[in-house]
């Protein structure tokens, strides 16, 4: 989505209009799945899908016409039709697509301007921050509240992008709590104070792309960043040789950090969707990163060594302070246990183990055999 919605800045940015059809709801089988997206330009080219066939070619018709009109408007797709050789593929389900036109510099639906508000929801991703979009769909109210109008509620419940009443971003923002909550996108009727108005309202959970820091720009680090690119993570390498860490060494890398790896390591935005690989050349390095790392809302943080190293790493957390609790969130000896041993293996066995992390999965990791001798100090010391 973060990609999508760079586009319909870029667009904007270049003074073009166009139209962005999203699925709101479905019931029943549907080709794409709530919050998918579609860009529809001026001229009838388009960016993404809502599922192909006869049902898209609806949204493209309709998507032209709210271009030229102005005015929001909804497509419900029916695909419950009887299937014989005489009609279209129907997969049984129907789903309802608000079809809404992005037009530089002009307020949508009497709020903000949307490149102002495509900018919040860019900058929401960039701080990977997980966060919601509310787009109103229709109000039973005044109509002071148009179809179109759209406000950006981030996790820290900051309300950014649509200028509004409280009275209206308050309830807003208590549905978008728990659309955070719940972990996925909804369409929600928002009662508001005065007991009369409801709005129909799309929150649309923004969750930052998945990213994989990999701290150390060695043997293993090149496999790896292929093979998290492969995932669809966003990949930072970060080392302090630049004749490691460059672009024809790691030409799918998203950023090339070159610099003091503590430092840069320190002053990096962290996430619930960030995850972490500690792959330098020197424990000292691995140690010095976890320090900075290891109390964060980071996903994953793995480090690798032997069961020795790693434990007298982990003794040095403990002696300066770092509860028991956060180090045994830590990934190391790292990856799964598939007897890696080469820097091709190394990097699967990494991958895997932040893939089993992700969908819970029940392969063996090398940390869950990490016991004796620094495991039983942590624990006794603990008690």
């Amino acid at each position: 989505m973060k990609e999508l919605y760079q586009q319909v800045y870029d667009f904007l940015q270049q003074g073009t209009s166009v139209a962005l059809a999203t699925i709101v709801e479905s019931k029943g089988s549907t080709p794409r799945e709530v919050g998918a997206k579609m860009i529809i330009q001026e001229l009838g080219q388009i960016l993404g899908t809502v599922g192909g066939g006869c049902g898209e070619n609806q949204v493209w018709q309709d998507a032209l016409r709210v271009l030229q009109e102005g005015h929001p408007r909804f497509s419900c797709i029916d695909l419950t039709g009887e299937i014989n050789e005489n009609t279209a593929t129907n997969c049984g389900g129907i789903m309802d697509i608000f079809i809404d036109s992005f037009r530089p510099k002009e307020p949508a639906g009497g709020g903000t301007v949307p490149e102002e508000i495509v900018r919040v929801v860019l900058d929401a991703y960039e701080r990977r921050e997980f966060a919601v979009l509310a787009i109103v769909l229709g109000s039973n109210g005044t109509g002071a509240i148009g179809a179109g109008c759209k406000v950006v509620i981030t996790e820290s419940q900051r309300v950014l992008g649509w200028p509004g009443d409280p009275s209206i971003t308050k309830p807003l923002a208590r549905a978008a709590l728990s659309v955070l909550k719940a972990g996925r996108s909804r369409r929600i009727k928002v009662a508001l104070a005065d007991g009369v108005t409801t709005l129909d309202v799309f929150f649309e959970l923004l969750i930052p792309p998945a990213e994989m820091v990999i701290v150390g720009a060695g043997h293993i680090a090149r496999p790896l960043c292929q093979i998290a690119k492969v995932m669809g993570f966003e990949v930072t390498v970060i080392d302090d040789r630049a004749n490691f860490a460059n672009k024809s060494r790691f030409p799918e890398a998203d950023r090339i950090i070159v610099g003091n790896i503590e430092e840069t390591v320190g002053k990096l935005p962290i996430g619930p969707s960030t995850h972490i690989v500690l792959v330098t050349r020197g424990h000292q390095m691995d140690q010095a990163s976890l320090l900075r790392v290891i109390g964060s809302r980071a996903a994953y943080i793995g480090m690798i060594g032997s069961k020795r190293r790693v434990g007298a790493v982990f003794i040095y957390l403990k002696e300066h302070g770092i509860s028991p609790e956060l180090i045994k969130k830590v990934y190391a000896p790292i990856g799964i246990d598939i007897g890696a041993e080469t820097p091709d293996e190394i990097a699967v066995a990494i991958m895997a183990e932040v893939i089993k992390l992700r969908r819970q999965g029940r392969a063996v990791s090398l940390s869950e055999g990490r016991k004796r001798p620094f495991q039983d100090r942590l624990e006794s010391d603990s008690a």
